[in-house]
């Protein structure tokens, strides 16, 4: 089968990303591979010299491809 198309679908949430791919999915897409998590952000809080909490955003992503048949 020949790649036609392909795409790397994102989303701030894993449960976002799933409605994605399974979008995608009934449009003909397949996913290639695992789905990655990538951290965005990393801040450190603190308080004096004291550390309070650390912020951490992530992105979810599925690289999604496209056969000649679909």
């Amino acid at each position: 089968m020949k790649v036609i198309d392909y795409k790397i679908v994102t989303s701030s949430t894993s449960s976002r990303l799933g409605v994605k791919v399974l979008e995608l999915m009934k449009e003909g897409w397949t996913p290639k591979g695992g789905h990655i998590v990538a951290e965005t952000f990393r801040q450190n809080k603190y308080s004096g010299m004291q550390h309070m909490a650390t912020q951490i955003d992530v992105e979810y992503s599925q690289t999604m491809i496209k056969y000649e048949n679909n």
